[in-house]
């Protein structure tokens, strides 16, 4: 809503005052003056945001998290994930195994945090391990077709798991994650220890090492009804080392080892498929900007940007300062069982820029590309300054198209880290990564036109 000239007049006053003073102590007064100015702040909302549901059929995987179930809802829709991983192994071995006859076992460990899933924690749903016999290759995407990658009559492990605290102890439940153990064949760990004793720089050389042992692949093959965001894929070597103790008796000391896990700098890939439920896609076809994730929907939006800058040229003194531009989008939550909820952040990028934003590994410049969390409180996603974007806009205000203002929201991670700046005494938080979304089912709708969009500029008279 415009503010009639809801002008906030504010009357400042600055004095700068010369006094010299001579020598032979005589005082002159040179003089003094009072510049008066009356500054104006601007505020205007009166702006309308559209948009409309565009594909997003598939997204590429940046990250260790990885998926793995069935649901099938009549609010969601049929929605199957697998994986495949390469893994990163340490760059040394730890020096008591000494031989391929201390390896006991071996075990592939699928770390999740408490309810880090989507649907009923009870169900049992059963998994598989497949060894691949052929090499990942980048870029690798959602719809990865992984059949050629594996010998469909030769799983390597299998296991039966639940995600529910029921039958842990009292210590396990305090503990901050879970975990799936699937036992995996004693011949696969001799064959990576071989493999170190042979060419141990293998290990400092993860893309050699993935040609050696090329990764597995993890598929669901039992039971429907839950989704389970996997934190950590890690293989771990169970070993013993016998020796003698201080007593001159004969002792066995075994050992856990965790010498190989998957991790973002490895090739992974969460295999999606999904078959919108028709009550959403109807919803979207009808107009309605409709987020769906990993694998759904996106939402291409126009910004009124022209708008902004007519406004602004119309109301705009020859000392105007532009003070922000913020936008706050509020949302409508998609009623279901399963506990599905709106994606954690959005990243909000020109549409022209989406795939070079993603391909390149970039974080936001707030000029182009710009992100905002979820609010829970307000249940919006607030975007807190595109003061630059409009800056950068009005600097080449004859050469603006439709590009410049046609963006894309996608649900994504962010990745940050604080650092503590010993000069101030305080915490810094950077953000590292922004990766397309792929942690769990989510979805939502956008009220684009509920949007708020505040500008705010000063106009300054001097007197």
């Amino acid at each position: 809503m415009k503010r009639p000239l809801y002008y906030l007049s504010v009357l400042f006053a600055s004095a700068l005052a010369s006094i010299a003073i001579p020598a032979c102590g005589d005082t002159d007064s040179i003089g003094s003056s009072l510049i008066q100015s009356d500054n104006e702040i601007i505020i205007e909302d009166n702006f309308t945001l559209t948009g409309h549901s565009v594909e997003n059929s598939k997204v590429q995987s940046r990250t260790a998290m990885l998926l793995i179930g069935s649901i099938d809802t009549d609010q969601y829709g049929k929605f199957d994930s697998d994986f495949v991983t390469q893994f990163m192994p340490v760059a040394q071995l730890d020096s008591t195994l000494t031989s391929e006859k201390d390896i006991d076992a071996v075990k592939l460990k699928l770390m999740f945090a408490p309810g880090n899933f989507v649907g009923d924690s009870v169900v049992p749903m059963g998994l598989e391990v497949f060894r691949l016999n052929k090499g990942l290759k980048a870029p690798i995407f959602s719809d990865f077709d992984p059949s050629d990658y594996y010998d469909h009559s030769k799983p390597i492990g299998s296991t039966i798991y639940a995600t529910s605290n029921l039958e842990l102890s009292d210590s396990l439940r305090e503990l901050n994650h879970r975990d799936i153990y699937v036992d995996l064949p004693r011949d696969l760990g001799v064959e990576l220890f071989n493999l170190y004793k042979s060419n141990p720089q293998i290990y400092n050389d993860p893309q050699a090492f993935s040609q050696h042992f090329r990764g597995i692949y993890v598929r669901n093959n039992y039971g429907s009804g839950r989704v389970t965001q996997i934190g950590a894929t890690i293989l771990q070597l169970y070993y013993h080392h016998d020796t003698v103790n201080d007593a001159g008796r004969d002792t066995t000391y075994n050992y856990i080892g965790n010498f190989y896990s998957a991790t973002p700098e490895m090739l992974s890939n969460n295999n999606i498929a999904f078959d919108m439920a028709q009550p959403l896609r109807d919803k979207a076809d009808a107009g309605h900007p409709i987020i769906v994730a990993p694998a759904g929907l996106d939402v291409e939006m126009s910004f009124p940007l022209i708008d902004i800058i007519n406004f602004y040229r119309q109301h705009s003194g020859k000392l105007a300062v532009i003070n922000n531009l913020t936008l706050s989008i509020p949302t409508a939550a998609i009623s279901n069982s399963y506990g599905i909820r709106p994606p954690a952040q959005l990243l909000m990028v020109l549409k022209k820029d989406k795939d070079e934003f993603f391909n390149k590994c970039k974080v936001t410049d707030g000029v182009t590309s710009f992100y905002a969390n979820y609010s829970d409180d307000t249940h919006s996603y607030d975007f807190s300054s595109l003061r630059s974007y409009l800056l950068d806009a009005l600097q080449r205000e004859d050469e603006l198209t439709a590009d410049d203002f046609t963006f894309i929201l996608t649900p994504v991670t962010v990745g940050d880290e604080t650092v503590y700046d010993s000069y101030t005494g305080g915490y810094t938080t950077y953000v590292k990564d922004i990766v397309p979304y792929v942690q769990q089912p989510a979805m939502v709708e956008l009220l684009l036109s509920d949007a708020k969009i505040e500008f705010t500029f000063t106009n300054q008279t001097i007197k």
